[in-house]
């Protein structure tokens, strides 16, 4: 049902304009100034203590009074309509009161004296009006607003209560509890013989009577005997219900706030009010949400996509830093599914994020940067994440810089061995390819003199030796499976480099300008590890990958082994460089040896 055809009190007039204000412009405290349009949902994100919140709240405080906050430090308004629209809006729409001295216009969540109705003309000060315009839904104040409604004179007076709506639009109602339904597997059921009030049910909707409706006896007592009022469910299904309400039911608001829409709600359930409040909010509306949760960005996206704004947020003493992923490259990384499992949004709410190769990887360094004697008394805010690969590492860091997410990259050695990814994964960090170019041939040709690559005749003559004398049924030998693969680890030149590291390149100019490059790379957090790749780091265990790191974790103290100090050292290095500047504890790194 359009937005023009939904009733909303004694009079429906499709010809009627309704006003609205909406952000032009938001100057934050950082001077970055975001251009908004009309219809956008802006989600505010990032780290703890970032000014999420305090951006809605200040935010909301502007739509009443143009005053600079913490956060924000500058709006521009954009308003549709006039003065004596507002006026004729709320003559028709409005619960009126008092006589023509004290008229007051009342609705959802306002009530304006007729004489205030000018300040809808000023520049700085709507107070009076603002809350026509706008409605922050707090966390706090959800658990009470599926509460009922009080009782009203339906369709004689208009509506002050969300619930009110549903009980004037059957239509409203079915999809909202089609959405609870989906969320909890319950309908959620206006009660319209509420009398003194009006409440919400909860439970499976008993079917009408036939020749009879909602407001028979029958119909009344089966919705009694069997369901359940709103207001004795759980925290889950009160905010929930609430948020549903507010958004779906908004029939003034041109701008709503909407702070951590995921409290007491699980990741299904966020996901699912993701995608709700932006497929279904008014139309002409924006939509400024702050949020921990990744199922409620997955959600919103799903729905809106290209209506979704990312804004990370991150504090920098007295600075709140500012970083957008516009609509398009939302679209772009909502389209990318590889990107999206690879936790690519979880990223905007920590800190740091440290990319890895593997999975394995992931768990072997967050086991050693977690060490008190690396980083400290405080647990570091630091999401650790894998690409399967290196080719997908330069994207990753990619999508997370564009939104000011401090990203470092721990690489196996072997990234020297392709030129253009290599290149690709330096240059998304910030390097210039000049820088290194030099130093990387140098490197990459000592490798290929010392042991050119195999050719195809010889793997084949590799592989052949193994498979002499293999015969029968049964199942192929494991020994000789286990030679057959480190035959193709030989065919490349780089899998000596990877088993043993720096320590396999002859000395002299190829180890300079090894740590020419290295140093270039830890300059731009690009991490290349210096014993090839994780087994490096402790060779007295023979396992590999997730049994190497499981073996490592089980069997070795990590804090004191000696054989481990090296891994020690090269995650000290690296937080080092990554700890932002509110840890304060100062951790002694020892220089890798060579």
């Amino acid at each position: 049902m359009s937005e023009d055809k939904q009733v909303e009190g004694a009079t429906a007039n499709t010809e009627l304009l309704r006003p609205r204000l909406s952000f032009e412009e938001i100057t934050f405290s950082d001077g970055t100034i975001l251009t908004l349009d009309d219809d956008d949902i802006i989600v505010f994100v990032g780290p703890n203590n970032a000014g999420k919140s305090a951006a809605l709240r200040e935010l909301e405080a502007w739509v009443a009074r143009s005053n600079a906050g913490l956060v924000i430090k500058d709006a521009k308004m954009r308003k549709v309509g006039t003065q004596d629209d507002l006026r004729q809006y709320l003559d028709a729409k409005a619960q009126k009161s008092g006589d023509a001295v004290n008229l007051q216009y009342g609705g959802i969540g306002y009530n304006i004296h007729h004489t205030h109705l000018n300040y809808f003309d000023s520049s700085t000060d709507r107070h009076p009006v603002a809350p026509f315009f706008a409605k922050r839904i707090t966390t706090e104040a959800r658990i009470q607003d599926g509460n009922a409604a009080p009782a009203l004179a339906l369709f004689q007076s208009p509506p002050t209560h969300p619930i009110h709506i549903l009980l004037m639009d059957p239509e409203l109602a079915k999809d909202i509890s089609g959405k609870f339904q989906h969320a909890f597997g319950k309908d959620l059921t206006p009660f319209r013989a509420g009398g003194s009030k009006f409440p919400l049910y909860v439970g499976e909707k008993p079917p009408v009577p036939a020749g009879k409706d909602e407001l028979s006896r029958e119909f009344v007592e089966a919705l009694q005997a069997t369901n359940v009022g709103l207001e004795s469910q759980g925290d889950g299904m009160r905010s929930f219900a609430a948020v549903i309400l507010h958004v779906l039911a908004a029939r003034t608001h041109s701008i709503q706030f909407l702070d951590e829409p995921e409290a007491f709600l699980h990741p299904p359930q966020a996901r699912l009010l993701g995608r709700y409040i932006a497929e279904n909010r008014p139309g002409n509306s924006q939509l400024f949400i702050s949020t921990h949760s990744t199922d409620v960005l997955d959600g919103l996206i799903e729905g809106g996509s290209d209506k979704v704004r990312i804004v990370r947020l991150r504090r920098e003493g007295d600075i709140n830093r500012i970083k957008e992923l516009g609509k398009e490259q939302t679209k772009a990384v909502a389209r990318d599914t590889l990107a999206r499992f690879s936790r690519v949004f979880d990223g905007i709410f920590f800190e740091h994020v440290i990319i890895c190769e593997a999975d394995a990887d992931c768990m072997f360094y967050q086991s050693i940067l977690n060490l008190p004697s690396i980083s400290g008394d405080r647990r570091p805010d630091v999401l650790f994440v894998h690409t399967s690969g290196k080719h997908r590492m330069a994207k990753l860091a990619d999508t997370l810089r564009s939104l000011d997410v401090p990203v470092s990259v721990i690489a196996d050695i072997d990234v020297l061995n392709d030129e253009g990814t290599f290149k690709n994964l330096f240059e998304k960090l910030g390097g210039n390819w000049v820088d290194v170019s030099t130093s990387w041939k140098t490197v990459n040709q000592a490798v290929l003199k010392q042991r050119p690559p195999l050719n195809a005749e010889q793997v084949a003559s590799l592989i052949a030796a193994q498979l002499k004398g293999v015969k029968g049924t049964g199942e192929f030998p494991e020994d000789r499976e286990r030679a057959i693969k480190e035959v193709f680890k030989t065919v490349s030149p780089w899998s000596a480099m990877k088993r043993s590291g720096r320590s396999a390149l002859p000395a002299g100019e190829p180890i300079k300008h090894f740590d020419t490059l290295s140093e270039k790379c830890e300059a731009r957090r690009l991490w290349i590890v210096p014993v090839g790749e994780i087994e490096g780091f402790c060779r007295s265990i023979g396992s590999h990958g997730p049994g190497f790191v499981e073996k490592v974790l089980e069997e070795r103290n990590l804090e004191a082994d000696p054989e481990l100090q090296d891994a020690r050292n090269f995650i000290g290095n690296i937080w080092a460089k990554a700890k932002p500047p509110s840890t304060t504890k100062d951790v002694a790194v020892v220089a890798p040896t060579e």
